[in-house]
């Protein structure tokens, strides 16, 4: 009568070594995750069309969509900002000028920020008004809002200033919404800010400075007419 034996498989000391460098090489094919709460580029609930978007999935900044310097300057300084694991770092300066520009609509961003961290609207072609702050980061866990018209000889603003808990220790959401007849804030869907003067009525492109980190930007313009909104 046979009797069977149990029988232990032992793997050299060099073969573990190639198993576990395959399993880390594996690993290192995974993609990197983006942070939570970061949404697919989609119409809006109530019904808003996508009209411009980056994720900063890429390994280099899209010069389709943004010029990596102040508009006033004329030499690009791409170093001035950089991109991994899903979020674009700006310690200089980029802008949609000459690439992409729009006449109201909602715009969003999540990000990071820390003071002195801004996203404006600056008009076509050239100037700094009429001028939107969609958000400016006056402290750790404070913000700006408002926007500015006239001329150097008559310039005029409506803004305030709003509290944000945490808003450099974490992602944060800002929403702009500007219509024909007013624009309006909101931070991490809450309404914060109104204004119904000054309002301008021309073609603007974003101008974002200083961000630690940014998850995205969207762009979303309504199916109405722009006269009727």
């Amino acid at each position: 009568m046979l009797i069977p034996l149990q029988t232990t498989l032992v793997l050299s000391p060099s073969i573990r070594m190639k198993t576990l460098l395959f399993l880390l090489f594996l690993t290192a094919l995974l993609p990197a995750q983006k942070p939570p709460a970061a949404r697919k580029p989609a119409a809006a609930a109530d019904g808003w069309l996508l009209t411009f978007a980056d994720e900063f999935d890429a390994r280099e900044l899209d010069l389709s969509k943004w010029i990596p310097h102040d508009p006033g300057a004329k030499t690009p300084t791409p170093e001035t900002v950089s991109l991994s694991d899903g979020l674009l770092h700006i310690p200089g300066t980029i802008s949609t000028f000459g690439l992409f520009a729009q006449m109201y609509g909602r715009f969003e961003m999540r990000f990071r920020g820390a003071t002195g961290s801004e996203l404006i609207l600056q008009p076509v072609p050239s100037g700094i008004l009429p001028r939107i702050e969609i958000f400016r980061m006056t402290a750790a866990d404070a913000v700006a809002l408002g926007n500015w018209w006239g001329s150097e000889q008559t310039e005029r603003s409506y803004s305030d200033t709003f509290g944000v808990s945490g808003l450099s220790r974490g992602f944060h959401t800002v929403v702009l919404e500007w219509t024909r007849e007013r624009i309006a804030w909101s931070i991490d869907g809450k309404k914060t800010f109104e204004s119904g003067d000054g309002v301008p009525h021309q073609p603007m492109y974003l101008v974002i400075r200083g961000v630690p980190d940014v998850d995205y930007v969207r762009v979303y313009q309504s199916p109405r007419p722009q006269g009727s909104q």
